[in-house]
């Protein structure tokens, strides 16, 4: 089946799905009044340095200050690169140092940049070793450095990147060369490189001249990241719903990826774009507790605070014919591998993750089972490590946390269960009404809509929204909101009527 990249995108959110094989692997969400700062660069203002945790907090104008640790900082202050008025780099290296407390002091100004966006209470992570992503390659000014994507598997054309990255580098600086750089040419990986050497003067330069904290560089919208980031050769086609985000595409095709041309599709029907490609369900199966495997076992996904346990249990599956216990345990644990790889993709689970395996009493099975665990990876962007398989089952590993999970995003603690359980916010269940609305629009034949929902969640559609509820309203349909008191924040109804 084909690979996609399927965005939907309004006023107040953009969602892109990359579809793989018929399947959603990967959702990313960006509301336009909480839209993400992960690789932002700001002058930032030192608050406080503690030396005990050899870290500082750092003012960067967001709600909560950045967190910096001492392995992430880096002098600017000496002998800092100087470059040209062509934006080249003509000298100079910057030095690290030991401690927190030699390099910072209160109040002190600090080139930063965003490696993890806020999470819970949490602030972002900040660090100073600057990275700035092109089409083809990541720029790193800090880091004297050339690497190569591990998913480029030719060593010829591994060579081949290397020796033009190489002649092309200003002296000191550092490259990552992105797997969609296998096979083109040197002037298209020259071009990326000189324009992100370029735009790293232009940083440095209002560097100089504004006063902390201040936002000196903002990563592009969600629309364009999506192109820049998930797009490969496995993808077929790129459908958006929107006008100008397809014309915003189509530019970024237009300068990137020439090849390209032609397969971004605007997505012109009445049925909303996800409900037409099977995604929005999807949606919602990925915040159940429980997934089903289809030999009959389960796996059931709990989050605390300090890691994600993933169990995995035999449920229906009671073996076939003459099938032992044995194998029927190895073949839901290899099942259950697959999916644990794919929902935690899917999900963008981070940090420690535990899966507890149904006990197998063989080594060679705990091995399989293991290795087909890390082939499951195989094919995730974000960075992991994953432990042995102890006797018991049971699998430690770790996956690189850059921003919230699915769950995070689109859920909060539950208030009646004290924070024990996850609720839909008010956001969410405020945008899920929008799209049934829309929905009615394009295939009721009612005129009058009516809404029963929580008042909280009636206000937010009513004031934030209220331009999209116009357009809603200017194809013949009045909109009639109830609030419902009583209600749970998941409960709502819309309904068509003739009155």
């Amino acid at each position: 089946m084909s690979n996609l990249l399927i965005i939907n995108s309004t006023r107040s959110e953009t969602r892109v799905a990359l579809v793989e094989d018929g399947l959603m692997a990967e959702l990313h969400i960006e509301r336009t009044r909480e839209r993400g700062i992960v690789g932002n660069i700001y002058k930032g203002k030192i608050l406080r340095v503690l030396p005990g945790m050899q870290a500082a907090f750092v003012d960067i104008s967001a709600e909560k200050a950045g967190f910096l640790h001492a392995n992430d900082v880096y002098s600017f202050a000496e002998d800092v690169a100087v470059y040209d008025d062509g934006g080249g780099i003509s000298k100079g290296r910057g030095k690290a140092r030991k401690t927190i407390q030699d390099s910072l002091k209160p109040s002190q100004e600090i080139l930063i940049q965003v490696a993890k966006e806020p999470i819970s209470t949490k602030g972002a992570r900040l660090t100073s070793h600057i990275s700035l992503p092109g089409r083809y390659v990541v720029f790193m000014p800090t880091v004297s450095h050339i690497g190569i994507s591990k998913r480029i598997g030719s060593e010829k054309e591994r060579r081949r990147l290397k020796k033009v990255v190489e002649k092309a580098r200003p002296e000191g600086t550092g490259f990552i060369v992105r797997t969609v750089s296998a096979g083109i040419s040197e002037d298209k990986l020259t071009n990326d490189m000189e324009m992100l050497i370029k735009l790293w003067g232009e940083v440095l330069e209002k560097h100089k001249r504004v006063k902390a904290p201040y936002l000196l560089y903002e990563e592009p919208d969600l629309v364009v990241r999506s192109v820049r980031d998930l797009v490969s050769a496995d993808i077929e086609k790129i459908i958006i719903d929107s006008k100008a985000g397809f014309d915003e595409v189509n530019a970024f095709i237009e300068k990137y990826l020439p090849a390209f041309e032609g397969e971004v599709e605007l997505y012109d029907s009445e049925e909303p774009i996800f409900d037409a490609y099977g995604v929005e369900p999807e949606i919602e199966r990925s915040l159940d507790r429980e997934v089903d495997l289809s030999s009959g076992g389960s796996i059931v996904i709990d989050r605390s605070e300090a890691l994600t346990a993933i169990d995995v249990n035999t449920g229906g599956n009671i073996g076939r014919g003459n099938s032992s216990v044995r194998e029927t345990i190895l073949q839901t644990n290899l099942e259950a591998a697959d999916e644990v790889a794919y929902q935690v993709r899917l999900r963008n689970i981070g940090g420690l993750i535990i899966v507890d395996f149904i006990d197998m009493e063989n080594p060679r099975h705990r091995e399989k089972v293991l290795k087909r665990l890390r082939e499951a990876f195989d094919s995730d962007r974000v960075p992991s490590n994953i432990a042995s398989i102890s006797e018991f089952g049971l699998v430690e590993m770790t996956r690189k946390r850059t921003r919230e999970s699915l769950q995070q995003f689109l859920c909060e603690p539950c208030p009646t269960c004290e924070t024990i359980g996850y609720v839909k916010t008010k956001e969410t269940v405020a945008y899920e009404i929008m799209r049934k609305l829309k929905r009615e629009v394009a295939f009721g034949s009612k005129k009058n809509l009516h809404v029963k929902a929580r008042p909280d969640v009636v206000d937010f559609i009513r004031t934030t929204e209220k331009k999209a509820l116009k357009s809603i309203e200017s194809n013949q349909k009045k909109v009639h909101f109830k609030p419902g008191k009583n209600l749970q924040i998941t409960d709502f109804e819309v309904v068509a009527k003739a009155k």
